[in-house]
């Protein structure tokens, strides 16, 4: 008997039954695959990086198949206004704002820094410090300056997990209808899925995906991206507290 959780990832039996090695093969020939179909290369080949010794960019940053597929959707939708919660050294920022037309604007938010320094002499070596807006400093106090009458079309959230459902708050008011709230890291480690979680970040990401179901103004899609991936599409701005049609009929 198949049923729907036993194929909806790549390396479950039934998606990978054909191939002809192992495990840690099957996910290094995929990711491969992925990048080559898709023209995707490393940070380190698409951009000029300076970097910081207390990571690597593969422990921090945002998987670049992922960072294609968010360039994919700001591309398809002609995005012009992004807002990013944690900057890192800058390549996600950098993703964003090539990806945006003539005149777009990234708006990015870093709490440390030694990584808001880093991020910036990224943005000058790759001439976009046009397009990118860096905001050093506590994102919740940083968002809650903001204009409220320029509204964004997306808004990246990848900051302190056990915050998320506080940035989720703090960033509806700023996302015009039509746009679209992205947050990273949405299963983070496994623990999100826990029925108790263990830590206090996978805490967070449980407390935020708990509201995020009940959030009927948005159109919303928690996928097995890297380590989670959520996304949500705002559709009106007054939030129906009546349970669709899913939740009534469980």
């Amino acid at each position: 008997l198949i049923r729907f959780h036993d194929k909806f990832l790549s390396d479950q039996p039934e998606h990978m039954n054909e191939f002809q090695g192992s495990t840690a093969e099957y996910w290094e020939a995929l990711y491969s695959t992925i990048c080559q179909a898709s023209g995707i290369t490393d940070p380190y080949q698409e951009f000029d990086l300076a970097i910081t010794e207390l990571f690597t960019v593969e422990e921090m940053a945002s998987n670049p198949v992922l960072l294609r597929f968010l360039q994919f959707l700001i591309k398809f939708r002609a995005n012009r206004r992004v807002l990013e919660i944690g900057t890192f050294i800058g390549v996600s920022a950098m993703t964003f704002a090539r990806a945006l037309p003539e005149g777009g604007e990234v708006v990015t938010i870093e709490k440390f820094d030694k990584f808001a320094a880093v991020a910036e002499e990224n943005f000058r070596r790759n001439g976009l410090t046009d397009r990118i807006t860096l905001m050093c400093g506590d994102a919740h106090e940083i968002i809650s300056t903001l204009p409220r009458d320029a509204l964004f079309d997306v808004a990246f959230i990848d900051g302190d997990k056990g915050r998320y459902l506080d940035y989720f708050r703090l960033v509806d008011p700023l996302i015009e209808v039509g746009g679209l709230i992205i947050v990273d890291d949405v299963f983070f480690h496994g623990d999100a899925i826990n029925a108790e979680p263990r830590t206090e970040k996978g805490a967070g990401v449980r407390q935020f995906l708990t509201a995020a179901a009940q959030a009927n103004n948005y159109l919303r899609l928690a996928l097995p991206i890297s380590n989670g991936t959520m996304l949500m599409l705002k559709e009106t701005n007054e939030q129906n507290n009546q349970p669709n049609q899913e939740t009534a009929h469980q």
